[in-house]
């Protein structure tokens, strides 16, 4: 986490309005993101997010041993969409089992060379191949660039069992594209620059 975010968190805590709005402005592209691939209904991703935000401005001051922001609201809004399901608020858009998506629209994003894009296409194809979970932690660790203890709060998955996931996606990564797992992950560099 950058510290322009801990200081703003910092700020935001002692009731800055402006790092409240900063914090809103850089995490919400995040937070929108991963409610979006969690559930296809973007109407239920934006009022939890709403909701979330109201929330943290009422409680802030019960926030101040937060250590990542970010982790903390990306949880916060797993939460709110899983308790929106068991309100039963669209019953049918959210669902533990569901599959996370990891896709990316390649022609609306700005990609320098020919090269950039086929790789990035392929490892694409290549993460299709993977299991819902394996996809999840691929996102996770690399592009949102959580720690394996935090994406274990996240997901519910234990640490070792996030290794687990982690190594067998990689070595699944591995087979599809006959590279390297240096290569692999600097594929996965490739797309969190491109996509952020």
């Amino acid at each position: 986490m950058s510290t322009t975010i801990e200081a703003q968190w910092n700020n935001f805590i002692a009731g800055d309005k402006s790092a409240y709005e900063q914090i809103y402005r850089s995490l919400l592209p995040h937070l929108y993101e991963y409610g979006m691939r969690r559930t296809a209904d973007e109407t239920l991703v934006k009022d939890v997010i709403q909701d979330l935000f109201v929330k943290l401005w009422e409680s802030r001051e019960k926030l101040s041993g937060i250590a990542n922001p970010k982790h903390y609201l990306l949880v916060a809004l797993k939460n709110g969409l899983l308790n929106a399901q068991l309100r039963g608020d669209r019953l049918s858009a959210i669902s533990e089992k569901e599959e996370f998506a990891l896709t990316f629209n390649l022609e609306s994003q700005i990609i320098k060379t020919e090269d950039e894009r086929i790789k990035a296409a392929k490892l694409m194809q290549a993460l299709g191949q993977l299991t819902a979970k394996q996809r999840e932690v691929i996102y996770l660790r690399y592009f949102e660039e959580l720690s394996y203890e935090e994406i274990s709060t996240l997901t519910n998955i234990s640490v070792k069992s996030l290794y687990k996931l982690n190594h067998r996606a990689m070595e699944a990564l591995k087979e599809f594209l006959t590279l390297p797992k240096a290569d692999i992950i600097a594929l996965l560099s490739l797309l969190r620059f491109i996509f952020s």
